[in-house]
């Protein structure tokens, strides 16, 4: 969605109110090239190329020249300079939205910002080189979005952010949450929503903001398809429900559930109670009739969210994949998101109870079994990466005090105040 250049040092981020008259977006690719006498040509890159833009106004007005002038001189300090360009959307860096850090470690993508978890990379053949997966040491264990260097994404007070969490988080009991901080990087305050995303306005004094989730079971969760965006119409793809409307909220016949060790009941309001007696394990699987388990309308995740009631009393939850003419083709057994089994059509899933000194006793609803198409394209990230002010050209306007402004901004991965 374009928006107007914002440009500024951490926590004086300005937005300039006059649309560049020219914009260019380029790379910095650093490739030499080799001519071997027998005319073979071999060229040599680096693995990453630095962002260059250069901005062209005509008639600023003062205020705004001023602000860019003293970027330019380094009045206010030597920078780094924060920059949200017109046109970036979502502002993770390219690699970083797919979940990808290859050739180097993943801590410099994301962090373990609330309690524990470890980074895999991820050995699947059809993955992207560099995929990484996170392993939450706990349900309640949180993951944050770096942006380096710098404490967090630039933002400034007022602005609309939205933060969506990865692909395969969706189809689980994620929740997703924004951390504003100062300029120094002292935190503010949060905004948490449970579920996929979470949208809030930046507060006063707010210089950045870093992005976290949860994913709400201990497990493994890939991580691409995040999407961090300023004011933008962008809706990501959200997951749809397996179950029919009475199986999700617990009401309807006994006969949705098959049950080992636990008592299926209807009370007075209509609801199914499922109940296990003290010492006793079991089991409930959720039936679709006619059928070896739900259609799963596509490749992609599923993901099963229990009350919490009954969540807290289970042991395990299993995933059992079929094709399309009933046959075995897959299992998992996993509370986290569980991905689609190649060829697999349909889904049964079980939940497993553990024998305890006390009864117990819930109603089986409200329930989701949710399922997101992996394949469906998400929001590219763009990045706004930390810059340096290359070159400036600053000459009179008419009338005065009106001024045709050039700026020329190289992106560095390392600076400091």
């Amino acid at each position: 969605m374009p928006r107007n250049l914002w440009i500024g040092l951490p926590g004086r981020l300005r937005e300039i109110s006059q649309a560049a008259t020219a914009f260019e977006r380029g790379a910095e690719l650093g490739v030499t090239q080799f001519t071997s006498l027998g005319g073979q040509v071999t060229t040599l890159a680096p693995q990453r190329s630095a962002r260059r833009t250069k901005f062209t106004f005509d008639r600023l007005s003062e205020d705004d020249a001023a602000h860019l002038d003293r970027l330019a001189r380094r009045i206010d300090g030597p920078g780094p300079v924060s920059v949200i360009d017109p046109v970036t959307r979502n502002l993770l860096d390219p690699l970083q939205a797919e979940g990808r850090s290859p050739g180097a470690p993943a801590s410099l993508y994301w962090y373990v910002s609330g309690g524990t978890g470890k980074f895999h990379p991820n050995t699947r053949a059809n993955e992207a080189p560099g995929t990484y997966w996170w392993a939450p040491g706990s349900a309640a264990s949180e993951l944050g979005w770096h942006r380096r260097p710098g404490a967090g994404f630039p933002v400034a007070p007022g602005m609309e952010l939205r933060f969506t969490l990865p692909t395969a988080w969706r189809a689980g009991r994620c929740t997703a949450r924004l951390h504003w901080r100062d300029a120094a990087g002292a935190l503010l305050s949060s905004a948490t929503a449970d579920g996929q995303t979470v949208t809030a306005t930046a507060p006063a004094g707010a210089a950045f903001v870093t992005p976290a989730g949860v994913g709400g079971e201990a497990g493994w969760y890939p991580l691409g398809g995040a999407v961090l965006t300023i004011g933008d119409p962008h809706v990501p793809s959200s997951p749809v429900s397996l179950l029919s409307a009475d199986q999700a909220a617990g009401r309807g016949p006994t006969t949705q559930w098959e049950t080992q060790g636990v008592t299926l009941s209807t009370d007075a309001e209509g609801y199914v109670v499922a109940s296990l007696p003290a010492n006793t394990s079991g089991w409930i699987n959720l039936v679709h009739p006619g059928q070896p388990g739900h259609p799963v309308p596509g490749p992609g995740f599923v993901g099963l969210v229990f009350p919490a009631a009954l969540r807290a009393r289970a042991s395990s939850c299993s995933y059992t994949y079929f094709n399309a003419a009933g046959t075995f083709v897959g299992f998992s057994t996993a509370w986290e998101v569980s991905q689609v089994a190649p060829t697999g059509t349909q889904v049964a899933v079980g939940v497993s109870f553990h024998a305890a000194p006390t009864a117990f006793s819930a109603r089986l609803g409200p329930t989701k079994l949710l399922h997101i198409d992996s394949t469906v394209p998400q929001l590219a990230g763009e990045g706004c990466p930390a810059m340096a002010v290359t070159g400036y050209t600053d000459s009179p306007a008419r009338p005065l005090p009106y001024r045709n402004i050039s700026i020329d901004l190289t992106e560095v991965t390392g600076a400091s105040n």
